[in-house]
Formats: structure tokens, sequence, C-alpha cells
């Protein structure tokens, strides 16, 4: 049975029923706004319904309205629990880490590993040898002058010794950031 449709039959009979879709909806919900569009309906009556006051409710008259108070002052403001206090970020901090070096808080050693990492990368591109790598780490060492005395400083030194493509006595490992 389905094959006595055509393409032609399904396309028109899918337009009829969305064009009568849609002009019942239109009919239903903006029937007002049609029919002055259209020029039918007065101008009196148009107004008049935009004059006309919501229908009064028969729960608006017992409802006690009351007077500019917040809601929080119903019942009092909340009050924290024993041993809990309200702090700004200011004023908050971890254990132990006054007089510290605000570097060292904040990650000084990531940092520096990351820049040797891209020393590192910079000189396999390029097929960089040793002379290179002191040259490019004389720089590095502008930007991190505190490290000679870095209590970190080993941890460091065993990463370059590590991911260096070349050898590094212990005399040029200890000299590298004086």
């Amino acid at each position: 049975m389905l094959q006595n449709f055509t393409w032609q039959h399904f396309l028109v009979a899918a337009s009829v029923l969305t064009l009568v879709w849609y002009l019942a909806v239109i009919l239903l919900f903006y029937r007002r706004k049609v029919l002055n569009l259209l020029g039918r309906q007065s101008e009196a009556t148009s107004n008049n319904l935009k004059d006309t006051a919501p229908l009064p409710h028969r729960w608006e008259k017992g409802v006690d309205i009351l007077a500019d108070q917040d809601e929080s002052e119903v019942m009092g403001k909340a009050k924290l629990p024993e041993g809990m206090f309200l702090l700004t970020t200011a004023d908050f901090g971890f254990a132990g880490t006054k007089g510290k070096d605000k570097e060292q808080q904040l990650g000084l050693v990531p940092d520096i590993l990351q820049d040797i990492r891209l020393v590192f990368k910079t000189l396999a591109e390029k097929d960089g040898k040793k002379k290179d790598f002191f040259i490019m780490f004389d720089q590095m060492k502008g930007v991190y002058p505190k490290m000679a005395g870095h209590p970190n400083i080993t941890q460091i030194n065993e990463f370059i010794l590590d991911h260096a493509s070349f050898h590094l006595t212990l005399e040029e490992l200890e000299n590298l950031w004086d």
C-alpha cells in the first residue's frame, strides 16, 4: 500500500497538515492580534482590553503584608557553630608559612624545572652542545637569582644530570648556580 504514495503526495499532505496546524494555533492564541491587524475589531474595544485590570482573587484579601523587613531578621542572624569563624582570603594562610619566601610558596622549583625542560628541548631541536647549554643556562640564572642557596637545589641538579644529553661533572654542576 505504501508503494502507491509518491513523494509529491507526501509533500502535499505534509504542507496541508502544517498549514492547518498553524492556522489553528494562530486562531486560538492570537485571535485578537489577528483581528486588530485585519481591522475587524474597533479601536475602542482593543483599548478597553489594554486598560482592564486583572480580576481580584479571593486569597488577596486575607494576606498580611509584612512591613519592609528583611527575611533574615524574622528569626535573627545565623550563628556559626562553636569554634568556627568567618575569614577573608587575606586572613587565611597555611600553618608554618610565616617568614618563608613567597617564591618558594608559589612553586619556584616547578617553574625552574619547566624552564630547564625548555632549554633541553631547544638544545635537542637545534642540535646544541654543552657550550650552548651553559650560555642558555646563564640567561636563565638571571631570572632566578636566589637559587644558589635554595634548599631544593639538589633536586634540580639531579634533574639536570638525568636529562642532559652530554656529560656534566660534579664541579660543573656545582658552579652552574654561582
